[in-house]
């Protein structure tokens, strides 16, 4: 066979480990297909850079052969098709040196599901994290998605979570204040154990699908006021304290990646007692926004889901949390 001919050979359908020479170009196309919709700023972000790569020539070729500072979709499968990227998943370690890995971006195109590519792609991923060392597997899925989430416990994996994110507006006044019982004042330094062990009691699987809980998240350091100055990021965290323990916390980010984000916390015994406060003084700081603000907070707190929604507020999407254990 002639090398002209080679060149000729029709290209390979099926399973192959993801190739960003190949195939990232085809994956940011069939990611936005199936997720631009649902797609915050950082998703669309991320679909643009993808895009941008897909396009550069030796820099990606370069990229794809050194192994550190990988983007995230370096690693996983995708499912070919004459060629064409039907099917793609996304897998990397919570961490430096973590046994924890993350899925994401299973993604297959509505013309070729119902055919088994989805269950080839996560067994695919689930046996290539084992032979990493990697101990467990968490994953997100919107909740309202039954054939995902019925997929995925067939996989074994188990709900940790559900949580939904709500955005307020862009350009929405911030609410009135009002008189409250308890006060709402800065978190000191010293505090922030004290907010973490809170976390820990409310929020044991993390702030975020992809992060685990850690001291650092709340702990000030040097390091981290640094970050936020050259990046242009604030960060406050707001309490309200009694006697003897934190009732509540808002963590209030100001211009991150994604515009600005508010993470509450609750003691339940002070629920329905600290979530308007805090939530209207954190607004209040933010003031006019130019962007939205957003805030994910679980699904199951009908409570403050009411006071999210009084003010202003409007529930945007919600993710179930899956964990596996391998």
């Amino acid at each position: 066979m002639t090398a002209a001919s080679l060149l000729k050979l029709p290209p390979r359908n099926g399973l192959q480990p993801v190739n960003l020479v190949h195939h990232l170009s085809g994956m940011a196309d069939l990611m936005e297909l199936c997720f631009g919709a649902e797609m915050d700023a950082t998703g669309r972000g991320m679909i643009r850079e993808m895009q941008f790569l897909s396009r550069s020539g030796p820099f990606l070729r370069l990229l794809s052969a050194v192994p550190l500072g990988q983007p995230a979709w370096n690693q996983g499968y995708v499912w070919l098709e004459e060629g064409r990227v039907v099917g793609s998943v996304s897998t990397q370690r919570a961490a430096l040196r973590s046994t924890t890995w993350l899925v994401a971006n299973v993604a297959v195109h509505p013309e070729h599901r119902r055919r088994g590519i989805a269950w080839a792609l996560m067994g695919a991923t689930l046996d290539y994290i084992q032979s990493q060392g990697g101990a467990e597997a968490l994953l997100q899925v919107d909740d309202d998605n039954l054939g995902a989430v019925e997929l995925y416990r067939r996989l074994g994996f188990a709900r940790v979570t559900t949580q939904t994110t709500w955005t307020r507006p862009a350009r929405l006044p911030p609410p009135a204040h009002e008189p409250a019982a308890l006060e709402v004042r800065l978190r000191a330094p010293h505090e922030w154990s004290d907010q973490f062990d809170l976390a820990a009691l409310v929020r044991p699987d993390g702030l975020a699908w992809s992060h685990p809980l850690r001291p650092a998240l709340f702990r000030p350091s040097p390091w981290k006021a640094l970050e936020h100055f050259l990046s242009g990021q604030t960060e406050e965290h707001w309490v309200i304290r009694t006697q003897d323990r934190l009732a509540g916390g808002l963590t209030v980010r100001i211009n991150g990646p994604d515009g600005d984000r508010l993470t509450l916390l609750v003691h339940p015994q002070f629920a329905g007692q600290v979530e308007r406060p805090l939530l209207i003084r954190g607004l209040r700081r933010l003031g006019m926004r130019p962007w939205a603000t957003r805030i994910e907070h679980s699904a199951a707190d009908e409570r403050t889901s009411e006071t999210l929604r009084s003010l202003g507020f409007q529930a945007h999407r919600t993710l179930r949390w899956m964990r596996r254990g391998l």
